[in-house]
């Protein structure tokens, strides 16, 4: 698993161990304080690093039955104040990583495996001032896509989970640097709430899983409707602001 020391990732870890799992986790510390896991040393941003990871999993675990990608970073900025390094770091963690850790790994998945990909909903609807990362998340929901027609064959099963926003310090941060006022059309769910979903998507066959039915057939009518978009946006702009008051008075009561 990546991602295992965020938000989700600590809330998925737990549950992954109470249903059995013998999890290792990438870490860019080598002393990880989480009892039951086995952490491997890895860069996200630096593919020599993570080849490096995925031979010491192979060494540990020479048969794997899930892959669990749930490492990602944002960084709101408007296209023109873009720093090079926001941008390659964006694309390296969101895109290129589960790529490169999941070409590494494939050989040692088993028959009847699952590879899953904790995307976002910027993979679906795209979001002003964060281009690169919706850039990226549409990438990885490509290639999640391409790699299920590949795996077929070997029945390895590949799905993508979209959650909606989650209250988490990753949410936090994002929203201090200018992020999405999208994220709260609908209060952030709590992290466990959300590490149970992947579970299940983990134990399940389905190709993609979206918080609920609206938000699929909404998000992809936008996608083939630039108009309906373009209608939404004013609408969608007033309950965000309204829910953000919202999660605003309750995180200050807490």
């Amino acid at each position: 698993m990546t991602g295992a020391t965020g938000g989700i990732g600590q809330a998925l870890v737990r549950r992954m161990i109470g249903r059995g799992y013998q999890v290792i986790i990438l870490s860019r510390q080598a002393q990880v304080d989480m009892p039951g896991v086995l952490p491997v040393m890895c860069d996200l941003t630096d593919m020599d690093s993570i080849c490096k990871a995925a031979q010491a999993i192979i060494q540990h675990a020479p048969r794997l039955d899930v892959i669990v990608h749930c490492a990602g970073i944002i960084t709101p900025r408007p296209v023109g104040q873009l720093g090079t390094q926001e941008i390659a770091d964006q694309i390296a963690v969101d895109l290129i990583a589960p790529i490169e850790l999941t070409n590494a790994l494939l050989p040692a998945m088993r028959g009847g495996g699952h590879i899953v990909f904790v995307n976002s909903m910027a993979a679906v609807f795209p979001l002003a001032g964060s281009s690169v990362y919706t850039a990226a998340k549409f990438g990885l929901r490509g290639f999640a896509r391409a790699l299920e027609q590949e795996l077929r064959p070997r029945r390895i099963r590949v799905s993508s989970i979209y959650p909606a926003s989650v209250n988490t310090p990753m949410l936090r941060h994002e929203m201090d640097a200018g992020g999405s006022i999208y994220n709260f059309i609908d209060q952030p769910q709590e992290p466990d709430v959300t590490a149970q979903r992947i579970l299940e998507c983990c134990e399940r066959g389905s190709r993609e899983i979206f918080s609920s039915v609206f938000d699929k057939l909404f998000t992809h009518a936008c996608l083939a409707s630039q108009g309906l978009l373009n209608l939404s946006l004013p609408v969608m702009k007033i309950l965000g602001r309204m829910g953000y008051r919202t999660y605003r008075r309750r995180s200050s009561r807490t």
